[in-house]
């Protein structure tokens, strides 16, 4: 988690008439309103951790917008589950409710392999409004999340522009921490009016660029673009939209870019900013003022009980599937340690007489012996005979 979070949650705000509610994204199937009452999300950003507590409560209204899905596995702490959660009641949350705005292009084909309508949104933090000017604009530049070489490279090209050199990090978790959503809203927008003050911003995270170019403050993002699999598929869908140079152009000074100077962003981004903004628009226009009871708002047709019980034999039928994987695993790591036990006991066994043999003379190392056409002796052909038996006994053990 890092502030890049937060930052989209800022967005999503900023383009609602007031909020009144926090929900927690990783429990939104538990989410209860006052008295039942319609509650009207965008449901921007991240999903999820804990893809068992889908589909959300009966009593949220979505707006399917910026939607960005993790398919972490176990391996990073997150869950076995990977598509059965966009399936039968998830997967009717989504039909009901879409078409599914998507941030990036792998979040769109995970929609399109589960036949759920979607389209490419762009991210809601293009729609960010400007924040307010501060008495040191334009004298500093943010280098943000840059690693060490790639920070060490940036201040050299920065040694003559005479600008302050701010050193940033996103790096946070507010997992761990107790403060308040509107403490972190604040945190957030002090960010976010850094970077628009400061002349210029280098950074390699995805949500430092975009805000930046909502701000109108020329980026430059530094990225491996070798990384297909990650960056590729989250940046790859702005590549037309940022000024963004591969890591290893940019350490061998194999790009061009005026630090003195640096150029306006490009303008690629602003009808993604406009269609975003007029769907939020619709949205709260459809709902603001709506005292409809709830029965006659949601769209989905299961009863909370259906809801429930689906989410315990989804997460049964996973857990079960994810554990005959594991047991076969176990049992082949056993079949390998009792082969690697075997093999080492054997290895001792028969040490002696690799010994004898080598402090004979006999053997200088264990080899098949050649095929020889000259006749041999008697004692030739014995100590052959006890070699080739050695050999084979040896060879049994791998």
């Amino acid at each position: 988690m890092n502030l890049g979070d937060d930052i989209q949650t800022y967005a999503a705000a900023k383009l609602l008439p007031h909020v009144d509610y926090q929900i927690d994204r990783e429990y939104i199937s538990d989410f209860k309103s006052e008295n039942d009452e319609p509650v009207a999300v965008i449901m921007n950003a991240w999903w999820m951790w804990k893809k068992w507590n889908w589909p959300p409560a009966d009593c949220i209204i979505p707006k399917l917008l910026s939607m960005h899905i993790n398919n972490y596995g176990v391996a990073r702490k997150s869950s076995p589950i990977y598509a059965e959660w966009a399936q039968g009641c998830g997967g009717e949350f989504f039909k009901k409710y879409g078409p599914v705005g998507c941030r990036d292009m792998a979040s769109l084909d995970f929609f399109k392999e589960q036949g759920i309508d979607c389209y490419f949104s762009g991210c809601l933090t293009l729609t960010i409004p400007k924040q307010k000017k501060t008495e040191d604009a334009g004298t500093y530049v943010c280098l943000v999340d840059l690693n060490d070489k790639i920070r060490a490279k940036a201040m050299e090209y920065l040694k003559d522009t005479g600008l302050e050199i701010r050193v940033i990090s996103h790096n946070c978790d507010y997992r761990k921490s107790n403060a308040t959503f509107e403490e972190r809203m604040a945190k957030a927008e002090e960010i976010l009016t850094l970077y628009q003050n400061a002349k210029f911003v280098i950074t390699r995270r995805l949500h430092v660029t975009l805000p930046c170019l909502a701000l109108e403050t020329p980026v430059l993002s530094i990225v491996d673009l070798k990384d297909a699999e990650g960056n590729g598929t989250r940046w790859g869908c702005y590549m037309d939209t940022v000024r963004c140079i591969d890591n290893e152009d940019f350490l061998s000074g194999n790009f061009e870019y005026d630090f003195n100077n640096p150029p306006e962003n490009k303008k690629g981004y602003l009808a993604l900013r406009e269609k975003l903004i007029q769907d939020v628009q619709d949205f709260v226009a459809e709902y603001e003022n709506c005292d409809l009871p709830l029965e006659q708002v949601r769209k989905t047709t299961y009863t909370p009980l259906e809801r429930l019980e689906w989410q315990n034999n989804m997460k049964t039928e996973v857990l079960e599937k994810w554990l005959k994987k594991s047991r076969k695993l176990l049992d082949d790591k056993k079949l390998f340690e009792k082969k690697y036990k075997d093999t080492l006991k054997n290895l001792r066994k028969y040490k002696k007489y690799v010994d004898e043999l080598q402090s004979q003379g006999i053997i200088s190392e264990i080899k098949l012996p050649d095929v020889e056409d000259t006749p041999k002796s008697e004692q030739q052909l014995q100590r052959d005979a006890f070699k080739n038996k050695i050999w084979k006994k040896i060879k049994k053990m791998f």
